[in-house]
Order: C-alpha cells, then sequence, then structure tokens
C-alpha cells in the first residue's frame, strides 16, 4: 500500500532531480529522468531493478531481452522491434557517452507487450502504475472567499471517499491502493493550513486553520468515468471581521447566479486550456508580466463562473504552472470528451501600439494571408518584450477539427460578440489560424487573445481582476448562446 502525493509537478518527498515512480504490488521505485529536447528519457540500464531486463549491444543497435522476448533499438530511431513487431515511440533511442537512453513512452508501448503487464504512464505526475492496482487520479482545487473555503477533488475514476473529523484536521479516505493527488497552493486564509498526505497509504489530510469550526460535503458524479467531492469549511465564530485574514484577497470573480443551470443535451462538458506554463512562458511585458500566468488566472475566473452560472462539468488542462504539450491539451479534451475547447492566451507584438483581444478558430485549407505570413515569416516563435519567446506552433493538415470548423466559427463570433461588449478589440478581431493546440481538438474549438501584453496599458489591464472578470463574463456569454444553439439543433 503506497501513496504518491503530487503538488505542483513535484513529489511531496523532494528529489534533487526528476524520477520517474513505479508503482507495483511489490512496492514503490524510482527511476532518474533526464529531460533531453524537452521529452523524459530514462536510462535502460535503470530498467534492470524493476522489470528484470537485460541488454545486449551489437551492430549498432540494442537488444532488451525479459520473459524470453527481446526489443530492439537502433539508435536516433523512434521505431523499434517488439517481440517480432514494430512499435513507434514519441521520440527516438538515444545513445549517449556509450549509455543507451528511451522515452518513458518505451515503457508502455514496448515493454508492456512483452511484459504481458500493464504500464499505464501518467506524464504529468511521472508515474507508472504497473498491473491492477488502483490508483486514481485526484485533482484538487481549493477555493477560498472571506467566510468560507472550500476543497473540491475531482477524482477519475470513480473511488468511494469517506470523510472523518479528528483533531485539527479532516481525514480524507480513498478506497484504493494509492493516489495520484496533485494539490495546489494555498491562498492566504485561516481555514486550512496545509493538505498532504493522511494517516493511511490512501487518504488526505486536510489540515484546519483558526476560523475552522465545521464541514459540510457534497458528491457528485458527472459521468461514468469520474466523480466530484466538495468539502465547504465553514467559520466557528460569527465575527468574521476579526477573523478575517490580514492579506485582502484578490477580489473573486462574480459568482452571482444570474443565470439558472438547466441540463443541455449538446453542451455538459468544457476543458479550458491556459496557455503555456512551466518553462514556456510565452508572451512577457514590459514590467514582466507572463502570459502563463495571465492565462491560468482568468482560466479558473472562467472555471468558476461556468460551474456556479451554468453547472457544466469544467477542466483545466493545468492546474498551476507546468509544462505541456500542444498535443497533450487537445487530447485531454477529447479523454475528457468535452464539448467544448478554449484555449487562452495573451498575445505580443513587435510595435507597443497594437492592442486589442483576437478570437481564432482552426484553418486547415482557408487560412488568410496574414496567419501564412506568420507562419512563414516568423517561424514557430515571436519574441516577446523583456526577453525570452513566445511559441506559436501552427500546422497544416487536415485533422479532427475539420468537422467542427463551423461550430468552431460560431463559437468565435459568440466570443467575439461578447468580448466587443466589454474589452478593447483588434481590427481584426475573428480570424482563421492554423494554431497546432486546436489541431487534434474533437469538439467545437476556439482560441481567444484576450489582448496584448507588449502594450503597456494593456498589460496592466490583462493583470487586473477587473479586466479578466470581463473576459470571463464575455465567454460565459457566449457559452450560453452556444449552448441554446446545440439544444435547438439536438436531435
Amino acid at each position: 500500500m503506497l501513496l504518491v502525493l503530487l503538488a505542483t509537478g513535484t513529489l511531496w518527498a523532494q528529489a534533487a532531480a526528476p524520477v520517474l515512480t513505479i508503482l507495483s504490488s511489490d512496492g514503490r521505485r524510482t527511476l532518474p529522468v533526464t529531460v533531453i529536447n524537452n521529452q523524459d528519457y530514462v536510462l535502460v540500464d535503470e530498467l534492470a531493478g524493476p522489470f528484470g531486463t537485460t541488454t545486449r549491444e551489437a551492430a549498432g543497435g540494442l537488444t532488451i531481452a525479459v520473459h524470453g522476448r527481446t526489443i530492439i533499438l537502433t539508435a536516433d530511431q523512434t521505431v523499434v522491434s517488439v517481440a517480432g513487431r514494430l512499435a513507434s515511440l514519441p521520440a527516438p533511442a538515444l545513445k549517449r557517452d556509450d549509455r543507451w537512453y528511451v522515452p518513458v513512452d518505451f515503457l508502455p508501448r514496448a515493454l508492456a507487450p512483452v511484459l504481458d503487464t500493464r504500464l499505464d504512464l501518467r506524464r504529468a505526475s511521472r508515474l507508472v502504475v504497473t498491473g491492477d492496482l488502483n490508483v486514481p487520479r485526484i485533482v484538487t482545487r481549493v477555493e477560498t472567499g472571506t467566510s468560507s473555503a472550500s476543497v473540491t477533488f475531482e477524482i477519475t475514476p470513480v473511488t468511494p471517499v469517506r470523510i472523518t473529523a479528528e483533531a485539527g484536521r479532516l481525514a480524507v479516505q480513498f478506497d484504493a491502493d494509492a493516489l495520484d493527488l496533485l494539490v495546489p497552493s494555498l491562498p492566504p486564509q485561516g481555514f486550512i493550513t496545509s493538505i498532504g498526505a493522511g494517516a493511511t497509504s490512501s487518504a488526505v489530510a486536510i489540515a484546519t486553520g483558526p476560523r475552522y469550526g465545521a464541514y459540510r460535503s457534497s458528491s457528485s458524479q458527472p459521468d461514468a468515468s469520474s466523480s466530484r467531492l466538495t468539502i465547504d469549511l465553514m467559520p466557528g465564530t460569527t465575527d468574521l471581521a476579526a477573523a478575517a485574514p490580514a492579506t485582502p484577497p484578490t477580489p473573486p470573480v462574480d459568482i452571482r447566479p444570474s443565470i439558472t443551470p438547466s441540463p443541455s443535451a449538446g453542451l455538459r462538458t468544457v476543458v479550458i486550456d491556459p496557455g503555456h506554463g512551466g518553462e514556456e512562458l510565452g508572451a512577457q511585458g514590459p514590467r514582466g508580466t507572463l502570459e502563463k500566468d495571465i492565462t491560468l488566472a482568468v482560466s479558473k475566473r472562467l472555471r468558476t463562473l461556468i460551474e456556479s452560472r451554468l453547472g457544466l462539468r469544467v477542466f483545466l488542462t493545468r492546474e498551476d504552472d507546468r509544462t505541456v504539450s500542444h498535443d497533450d491539451r487537445s487530447a485531454f479534451a477529447n479523454n475528457h470528451r468535452a464539448d467544448v475547447f478554449l484555449s487562452i492566451h495573451a498575445n505580443a507584438a513587435a510595435h507597443p501600439s497594437i492592442k486589442g483581444a483576437e478570437v481564432y478558430y482552426l484553418s486547415i485549407e482557408r487560412a488568410d494571408a496574414e496567419a501564412r505570413r506568420r507562419a512563414a515569416d516568423e517561424g514557430t516563435t515571436l519574441p516577446a518584450l523583456g526577453g525570452g519567446t513566445r511559441t506559436i506552433d501552427l500546422i497544416l493538415w487536415e485533422t479532427a477539427q475539420a468537422r467542427y470548423l463551423e461550430q468552431s466559427a460560431t463559437l468565435a463570433t459568440f466570443i467575439e460578440e461578447g468580448l466587443r461588449s466589454r474589452v478593447e478589440m483588434s481590427p481584426r478581431a475573428v480570424q482563421q489560424a492554423p494554431f497546432r493546440v486546436l489541431v487534434g481538438a474533437n469538439m467545437p474549438a476556439a482560441l481567444v487573445e484576450i489582448g496584448y501584453l507588449s502594450n503597456p496599458a494593456q498589460e496592466q489591464q490583462l493583470a487586473s481582476a477587473d479586466y479578466q472578470n470581463r473576459v470571463a463574463e464575455a465567454v460565459l456569454d457566449a457559452l450560453v448562446r452556444l449552448r441554446g444553439l446545440l439544444d435547438r439543433t439536438a436531435p
């Protein structure tokens, strides 16, 4: 029985270097991770311990043997032979200083078939679950107000949970072998002092603060594959002013239920993609404001609005400051069966006078001249003020998004109209462009550039709670209109 807890992408048991954690019925082992060309690699020699592999090198290749079966690697090639059948890897096998490295995807794609054992790779957690262990993925969200705080666990797959109030903490016990738990940073407040490992291997402890008095919980099951547990922590005194934290919280988004939630046949799940993150800073303003921080803040405000006003299921492709590939973002939306995919970004330009919000939907064959110029002349990277770069990964081919282009165009128009009444718009407010992050989305999708960080005045606006709330309100209005359209056209 083991517990893997992750906070902001690192193991609670802090390691000096990144490691891949392997969970099995025999216990927990770790493999050192080497990041090469933005890909996680592991040393082939390190596989012998947890998986019993042996190796033999000959003629520029490497043979890995296990259980009487072989895997054959060739240096700098992405195709490998697995027990006589070909398999592909997302990155090539590499030989460096007489040592062989393979991308972490080698484990489920090549090693699992010869082991006849399930190897569930979870890249975001750098975790591999072997065999039939029950290790639910739990994404934690903490929200605070002046008079309460709440902790929400998004649990995949559905896992029974029970809560026990103990001295100084709430014990949340999951019916599981281990936990793949993501915990965000706690905002300043007096209800929760920490969230971490509990007394058992499959429990989480919520350490309560001086303002805590009682709790209530609620649970729901948005679909067959996941469940949601929300724990509200309430104060033990009515003197809220005296008990309020010394640091005033950021002005919260307005969550008054002005729109009555109702069932929708066509819009149930929304995935919001906060652009960039981790090593990908995105655009940077003259005062140092980073795109990755702005997009995450806006995405969280938008999620709160959608959940509170529309009652929809909402997921973020990243909950904190971490690197997520373009393909993984759209794949996340597909895996969660999203009905809408929204990618949030902030723009930058060489001329600081350029400003205004813009909305994009995917172009495949009809990319306009400006989008093509950006792809051809500027490549995949734009300069960002204050140093750094902003990646615009562009690609042109037939994709999963092709069948949704009409709905995506409608969604982009609705968003543009919602934004126009609230914030300043670019002269080219709705455009088509072959953005990579939209390519694989199998649902209506749009990319929203909420303003230009390169414009000093707009940089200040983008960092303000008021501007972020206005953007969130605009996108919410667009989703309300899209929901109505989908309901009217649903069979």
